[in-house]
């Protein structure tokens, strides 16, 4: 333990205020890099998610301090720990068979975890997985964006020509997918008439954007349909 954090430990006002203020620039830190990357949870969520899971670790240190010597002061915390699961199956979307969200559901649970932490007056602890999270968070995804695991990825596309075909190939290339299958259907019941339906079965990596194929063909050939199975 750290000589400069036991002053703050005792429940006091003073002690309170640094609690809540460590616990909104920790989650500050970390939502403002998960809110730059676009995801569903940001800046605000993080910070909320920190605050309420440190005003419970108070409370919970208020009821043994003020009413009951006796009562249980991780309780109310275990419950926090056990509810933030839902704000954060919220940020998890399923598209076919590739899973989104999980990195920052996993964030809301830890920054969940550093409030409790700064709450109940582990500053030290709080401070280590600050520093710790934006690490994992920029520093690892960027190693994980270069490595050579790919996942498995179905595109369907309707163009309106058969000379269209090369074009979506390369463009796919391009974009980061690796071809592995083409079937083509220009089944009329299926497709308007001299329309071609071309179904594309990839490997990408886990931080491919399948929208960045349709933007690139767009400038090029009409697409009719584009969906991602």
């Amino acid at each position: 333990m750290l000589p400069i954090f036991d002053g703050l430990r005792d429940f006091t006002f003073l002690s309170i205020t640094m609690r809540i203020l460590f616990s909104s620039l920790s989650a500050g830190l970390i939502g403002f890099e998960r809110g730059r990357a676009g995801r569903a949870a940001g800046l605000r969520t993080h910070i909320l998610v920190s605050l309420g899971a440190c005003i419970v670790m108070c409370v919970d240190h208020y009821l043994v301090v003020a009413i009951n010597p006796a009562a249980d002061p991780a309780r109310l915390g275990a419950q926090v720990i056990n509810g933030i699961g839902f704000l954060g199956a919220g940020t998890i979307l399923a598209t076919g068979k590739r899973v989104t969200g999980l990195t920052t559901a996993a964030g809301l649970w830890t920054t969940a975890c550093v409030g409790l932490a700064y709450g109940a007056g582990y500053f030290e602890g709080g401070l280590l997985v600050t520093i710790v999270m934006p690490i994992v968070m920029i520093i690892l995804h960027r190693l994980e964006g270069h490595t050579s695991t790919l996942i498995g990825m179905e595109l369907l596309v309707e163009i309106t020509a058969p000379e269209d075909i090369p074009c979506l190939l390369e463009t796919t290339r391009k974009c980061g997918g690796h071809v592995e299958n083409v079937r083509i259907n220009d089944d009329s019941k299926k497709v308007k008439k001299g329309h071609i339906l071309v179904r594309l079965s990839l490997r990408v990596g886990r931080t491919f954007d399948s929208s960045e194929i349709l933007d690139a063909l767009s400038k090029k050939i009409t697409v009719i349909r584009f969906e991602e199975l």
